[in-house]
């Protein structure tokens, strides 16, 4: 776990038990109560014990002991001696008393029936750690039991006794001589005895005696200490109830996120990447069957996702191009020379099943069996009275093409499907919405494109002076969305990167063989950087410059991953046991993980 705050660290024995979100809560519990508990004596001394030797001066004792300064007065001046001796005046050498170290023994009696159940075992759960330490400290014995078994006691502080002292709770009363069994069994020898919320006739050991009551409001406990002659009382709040419950029930487990989930259906395939709807909030994994299973990434690791959309593989064709714009599969199928458009968003491509001739090969390249899907993307253009839909996608050739969509004469008939390229030598396209943010190789530089929905053509934005075979989008949020403000990364080399925004970069070089996945800026450093898969295939890593930064590991390699660049969220399939990951690069929890019946096996 993270490092402790400084007046948690007297209890980082105990506290760094408990998972890292549970020990803050558990914290505040000790800082609250240590003040009561007060310090154990480290020795005591045997009455009758003889003085060992010379201790300090003091001004009363035995005659035989006054300093030899003091009988130069007896002899010079008589009168001032019988002065001093009557107005106590007269220095002695003081006696240092023989001190007898004892075996000391600390006993703590915690009552864990009904009047104890819920919150006021919180308040156990600190005093136990209090009261170790606190034993640990003067060199004690800690030694604790449950009254309602009386004669039973532990000396362990750990884990296990942490463990044994929450799930101690009982709905049966103790018996009605407990007091006195436990005064037989604990015998005389003792530094304190402390009975924690035990009421009624005590043991006479039992000098200590910690009362504690649920308020009748607020979210606080009253908690009072009589010891010895001293009554003191204070109010404990306590953590929220989400946290109590997990205290009270499973201290020690961590908190399990509610996207961790197991998919009899999911059945991956290793040879494509998981793939984002804009955003993030959905995420598309195809299947070895053919088909794929869209899943809804929920906004925080306590949130619980939706139920995944199974996608059957289709019957006729095969898959050609895809893309997640709905909680379902939007895709291109292709059989023969015929092609299917397939649950895009908007009405002309999905109402009707839509159909249209292949173009030629010059036109369109997408060899047949390539074993990973086309990007897909898709606009929707309302204007005064007509809407039309461009289903844009890139072929292995890098070129742009775009079917659109138009209405058809009538609504027997089915919309009317025309085909045109848009743009070659396209190096990196990502979707954000409404709008398709395109980057073409232009000679010695990079040509932007912005494409919005309404627009019938891309639009040509800034040109960048950098000439490269690849280009990565990031930070396409709402606020930063256009090409003022996107982040962008180009590899203009081998193994070299240009990564910044379009007023300035920085060159980065990447060569140990790390695959990049995307650009971002991270909570871990104010500049951004490329987010790479690391050659061991079991980390992904940001890197700024020289620096490495850890975001997330793996128990198993990983063979497949991507990142959304608008939401900066992560996903990965295992190697070996085929389980989806996603998560956020900032956050330590994951936000949804799938995983399957058994190993699969492509081969």
């Amino acid at each position: 776990m993270s490092s402790l705050p400084t007046a948690l660290e007297p209890w980082s024995p105990w506290l760094t038990l408990f998972p890292p979100d549970l020990a803050p809560a558990v914290g505040a519990l000790l800082l609250r109560l240590h003040p009561l508990v007060g310090k154990l004596s480290t020795a005591t001394l045997e009455r009758g014990a003889e003085p060992a030797g010379i201790g300090n001066i003091v001004r009363r004792g035995h005659y035989e002991r006054l300093l030899m300064t003091q009988w130069v007065y007896a002899d010079a001046e008589p009168d001032e001696f019988l002065r001093r001796a009557a107005s106590g005046e007269l220095l002695f050498n003081g006696p240092e008393p023989a001190v007898h170290q004892r075996s000391l023994r600390s006993v703590a009696l915690f009552d864990a029936g009904p009047s104890q159940l819920g919150e006021p075992r919180l308040a156990h759960l600190a005093l136990f750690i209090l009261l170790a330490r606190r034993a640990q400290q003067a060199g004690a014995q800690f030694i604790w039991g449950i009254w309602q078994r009386p004669g039973v006691v532990h000396e362990d502080t750990g884990l296990e006794a942490l463990r044994r002292l929450i799930q101690s709770r009982t709905l049966l009363a103790a018996p009605a001589d407990a007091s006195a069994q436990w005064q037989t069994r604990l015998g005389d020898d003792l530094a304190d005895c402390w009975l924690i919320g035990v009421a009624g006739e005590a043991p006479r050991q039992a000098r200590e005696r910690v009362e504690i009551r649920r308020a009748l409001g607020g979210n606080h406990l009253n908690v009072s200490l009589q010891q010895r002659h001293d009554y003191r009382t204070l109010q404990l709040e306590l953590p929220d109830a989400p946290t109590g419950v997990r205290l009270l029930r499973k201290p020690f487990a961590p908190l399990a996120a509610a996207g961790v989930i197991h998919h009899r259906g999911h059945m991956p395939s290793r040879a494509q990447a998981p793939r984002f709807a804009s955003g993030g909030h959905l995420v598309c994994v195809p299947q070895l069957h053919g088909g794929a299973v869209v899943y809804q990434v929920p906004p925080s690791a306590s949130a619980k996702p939706g139920k995944p959309r199974v996608i059957a593989a289709p019957k006729h064709g095969a898959i050609l191009a895809a893309g997640v714009f709905k909680p379902a599969l939007s895709c291109i199928t292709s059989a023969g020379g015929t092609l299917a458009f397939h649950n895009f968003p908007g009405p002309l491509f999905s109402s009707k099943p839509v159909m249209c001739d292949r173009p030629p090969r010059e036109q369109f390249h997408a060899p047949p069996g390539m074993g990973r899907w086309l990007q897909v993307f898709y606009l929707l253009a309302h204007h005064t009275v007509h809407r039309h839909e461009h289903v844009v996608v890139l072929d292995t050739k890098r070129r742009l093409v775009c079917w659109q969509g138009a209405p058809a004469a009538s609504h027997k008939e089915a919309s009317t499907v025309s085909f045109r390229p848009v743009l070659d030598d396209v190096i990196g396209a990502d979707q954000l919405g409404d709008s398709l943010y395109i980057a073409c190789a232009d000679g010695d530089g990079v040509q932007l494109y912005h494409w919005h929905r309404q627009n019938a053509t891309p639009h040509k934005m800034q040109r960048i002076a950098q000439q490269g075979s690849r280009l990565l989008h990031g930070a396409l949020t709402g606020e930063h969305a256009g090409h003022s403000g996107n982040l962008l990364a180009i590899n203009t080399g081998t193994n070299r990167w240009w990564v910044g925004s379009h007023a300035k970069g920085e060159v980065m070089d990447i060569d140990d063989k790390a695959s990049v996945l995307g650009v971002a800026i991270s909570q871990k450093h104010p500049h951004p950087g490329l987010v790479v898969l690391h050659p061991g295939r079991r980390r992904i890593e940001l890197r700024v410059g020289a620096q490495h930064y850890e975001l997330a590991t793996s128990p198993e390699p990983i063979q497949q991953a991507s990142m959304d660049p608008a939401s900066a969220r992560i996903a990965w399939i295992t190697a070996k046991s085929s389980t989806l990951v996603v998560r956020h690069i900032d956050d330590e929890q994951s936000l949804l993980q799938i995983s399957c019946d058994r190993d699969i096996d492509e081969s």
